[in-house]
């Protein structure tokens, strides 16, 4: 029987599926599935698969075959130092012995059964995340398993442990982005509103004493100034809500920045050409998320204080790397504010780039206007993965 087993107390129900897992939802059928083969073929009273906590003791029960529900609740959280386990997740090796452990005992018959644990860690890049164990009857020894299953063994561990490690970094990936988009917002609003409502402040204040000695122009004139700051921060307001709800309006990349470039054509009446000698790049969709934001700011940035009357992007390959250029016809930028230009636009940009390994500059066109270019290195461009 295959018992579904999250990271749960003991005496709590393993089955019930309203628990935090110790996988994600999506991994939870295939390493469901590859425990129940494994107990096939190998005959296997039990089989486990456990996870190392970040605090590394104790490990998490992810999934398991042939235990009882009661059995799993009392092995779900075993010492990350106890048993066969422990040694597996120390040397890296298969392990196999005859020495009892708490998982041993709960899993045996009675106390007088013996049992034989077979235990390989689960790795990734040759770190031990997990491990997998197998509990034989003492009559069905290691010996008698098929042919080239303990070679297996490794390397399966290795797969298991790539697969989860990978998923937990992406689920590490995706709270960090929105932490960082939550960053970004709080810092648009304090940066961009905060003049204004300073500033409505102070002329409140005038405006009361004006009132108090009925000077009916500085009333008339300090409430214009209020009406006007209101408006600019009203409009402001508008333009953050628009840029944080923008997303990308297709699931890759150049027919995102088609449905942009479209929008923000008809939004503006302004010439945007887009140029992409490139095939669809070969970007993760972090990646791809991340770019196609920086993209439609350097668009909103240009059209918003360039003056233009033609704006170009264009996605290109350089020497391995993506290059991506957004270029306009404007008036240019001050190179001693180059840091400001567009408000906090090419800040939020070069936010964006960092995530993702890339380079982003600002630079004066000889023809006159501005260029924005992104430079994604090979090792990005390639899908390697970050550390």
């Amino acid at each position: 029987m295959l018992q579904r087993c999250g990271p749960i107390l003991p005496h709590e129900d393993c089955a019930d599926d309203s628990k935090t897992r110790a996988l994600d939802t999506d991994l939870q059928e295939p390493i469901e599935g590859v425990v129940r083969a494994l107990t096939q073929m190998s005959a296997a009273r039990a089989v486990t698969v456990r996870t190392v906590t970040q605090m590394g003791s104790p490990m998490e029960l992810a999934a398991a075959s042939g235990a009882s529900e009661q059995q799993c609740a009392k092995i779900a959280r075993a010492d990350a130092n106890c048993g066969v386990c422990a040694v597996a997740l120390r040397t890296g090796q298969i392990q196999i012995t005859e020495h009892s452990c708490t998982c041993v005992r709960e899993l045996a018959h009675s106390e007088q059964s013996g049992q034989q644990v077979v235990a390989v860690a689960l790795r990734h890049k040759q770190r031990a995340c997990g491990v997998l164990s197998l509990f034989l009857d003492k009559g069905e020894t290691a010996t008698k398993l098929p042919t080239g299953f303990l070679d297996l063994l490794p390397a399966l561990g290795d797969l298991i442990g790539t697969v989860m490690e990978n998923s937990r970094r992406s689920s590490a990936d995706v709270r960090s982005s929105v932490m960082q988009e939550r960053h970004l917002l709080a810092n648009e609003v304090h940066d961009s509103l905060a003049q204004h409502l300073t500033s409505i402040r102070m002329r409140t204040s005038l405006l009361r004493n004006a009132v108090a000695t009925r000077d009916e122009d500085r009333a008339t004139q300090y409430l214009e100034e209020i009406d006007e700051s209101l408006a600019v921060a009203q409009s402001r307001v508008r333009q953050i809500i628009t840029q944080f709800r923008a997303q990308m309006d297709a699931p890759r990349l150049l027919p995102a920045l088609e449905y942009a470039i479209e929008e923000l054509r008809s939004a503006s009446g302004v010439q945007i050409e887009l140029h992409c000698p490139v095939h669809e790049p070969r970007l993760s969709a972090y990646e791809e998320v991340q770019v196609f934001y920086i993209a439609r700011e350097a668009l909103t940035n240009a059209l918003k204080h360039s003056q233009a009357d033609c704006v170009r992007l264009v996605l290109g390959e350089n020497s391995g790397s993506y290059e991506l250029l957004v270029e306009d016809n404007g008036v240019g930028f001050d190179d001693g504010r180059a840091a400001d230009h567009g408000h906090f636009g090419i800040n939020i940009m070069r936010e964006r780039a960092q995530r993702i390994g890339a380079i982003i500059e600002l630079q004066r066109r000889e023809q006159g206007g501005t260029r924005v270019r992104l430079t994604l290195p090979a090792r990005v461009a390639t899908g390697e993965a970050l550390e």
